[in-house]
Order: structure tokens, then sequence, then C-alpha cells
């Protein structure tokens, strides 16, 4: 099987590369930017691709592989079990979730179960990508292109991106690491169909805008048996008039 292995730290990059060779006659190879994904990929077509979930980029590094092998299988390296980290990793669509206290023996296991099909994740992560999955199907409309595809936490983003904040200062504000703002961006981007920020934050403005407005932004007809009747009485002259009351009459008398 042939494996690529993107991190930015080149000493945990060797040492999986190394790890993932001696195993199994696996073909293993580390990446850390574009041009070293694009070599990798010109080396061989990837069954499988192993991310650091710290890397910056890793969620773009995935998809810009998966844009070659669409059915290359993903798997995450965390540093903690954020649940914020983990169900915007499964948004791009993952087969390995591993956290920060797995060992070079549990990862092989996990390359091997991915490789049979299955999933390798703690099982409390499955849990919590269960209920999301039921809370989604209860809670979202069915209109793909709408707002209410996206997750509470996306909206959050995707108003946020409307507002012309940076990935940076979405993270400073949400209290959430700058590769999660990442993958939630790509997320929006991927269920919207949009192919820059710009065009996502566009999307959101409008969606706001018509949700807004009466009838969804529809214009409201009117039916000639709505339209307000006027009576002829009240369009004599002097009909307006004021007339003041009885009791004002009587003192003036």
């Amino acid at each position: 099987m042939d494996i690529i292995f993107i991190s930015h730290v080149r000493l945990l990059r060797d040492a999986l590369v190394t790890s993932l060779q001696d195993s199994n006659g696996n073909r293993a190879c580390g990446a850390s930017s574009r041009e070293t994904v694009e070599a990798a990929l010109a080396a061989f077509a990837p069954s499988m691709v192993i991310v650091d979930a710290s890397h910056p980029e890793g969620s773009a590094l995935v998809a810009m592989v998966r844009a070659s092998v669409p059915k290359v299988s993903a798997v995450v390296l965390a540093r903690h079990e954020g649940d914020e980290d983990f169900l915007a990793w499964a948004d791009l669509g993952i087969s390995g979730y591993l956290g920060p206290d797995t060992s070079a023996g549990d990862l092989l296991s996990a390359v091997r179960r991915v490789q049979a099909g299955e999933v390798a994740c703690p099982r409390r992560l499955t849990a919590l990508l269960l209920n999301r999955v039921a809370d989604r199907s209860s809670s979202e409309r069915v209109d793909r292109a709408g707002i209410f595809t996206l997750t509470a936490r996306e909206r959050e983003i995707a108003e946020l991106l409307a507002d012309g904040l940076s990935n940076k200062l979405i993270a400073r504000r949400l209290q959430v690491a700058l590769p999660t703002v990442k993958n939630h961006v790509h997320s929006i981007l991927e269920k919207w169909d949009c192919q820059s920020r710009g065009e996502a934050a566009a999307r959101y403005r409008k969606q706001v805008l018509d949700d807004a407005k009466p009838n969804g932004g529809k214009p409201v007809e009117l039916r000639a048996s709505q339209a307000p009747t006027v009576n002829s009485a009240t369009l004599r002259p002097g009909a307006m008039q004021h007339r003041p009351s009885a009791a004002f009459s009587h003192r003036a008398a």
C-alpha cells in the first residue's frame, strides 16, 4: 500500500515514514507543502494519506491529494481530542482519527483497519459523530444550497467571513485553533460549491438578507380582493374637517 504522510515537523515525518515502510511491504513518503505533495503524487497514486492535524494547511493538502486520487482514505493524527477539531475533520470525510496517546503500534493497527474498510476512531468520538448526524437530520433544511446545510459552528464562521475577518482573527474570536478554522472554511466551500472565501461570504450575506425579507425575498402580489376600499363619503369636501366635541361646545356656550 502506498501512503503519504503530511506533517510540517520533519522529525515526526521521517520517523513515521520509516515506521510505515517497515511494515507489510508498505511504501510511504513524507510531504510538508503543496510542492512536496505534488512530487509524491507524481511518484505514485496513494491509497491512504495520513495527516498531522496541527499542519496549518493540512485539510487543503488532503483535498489536493483527493483531487488526484478521489478514493484515497484519510487518517488524522491529532495532538488533542477536541470535539470541535474532530467534527471539523469528520466533515471532510476521514477514515481514522487518532489522539495524542497513539503509539507506533496503534498507528500501524489503524492503517490495517482502514485498509480493510473499517473506521479507526475512539468510541467516544464515534458516539459524538452519531449524535451529530442525528441532530443534523432533525434540524437542517433539505435545501443543499442554503445556510442551514452548515453546522452551527460553520454558520458562525460564515458570518465572520462575511464580516471580512481573516482565519487568524476568526480563530482568536472563537478561541479555537487556526487549523480548525481552516477545516471549517474548507467544509463551507465544499458544501456550497464555492471557489473562494469571498464567494462564500457573498452567499452568506445574500442568504441572510433573503431570509430577513418577507416571503423569503420574493415579491408579494396584492389581489384585488385584498386591496383597501375607500368609501366615497370620506372624500366629500369637509368630511375630514375637525369637529369640536360636545363637551368643548358646552363649555364655549
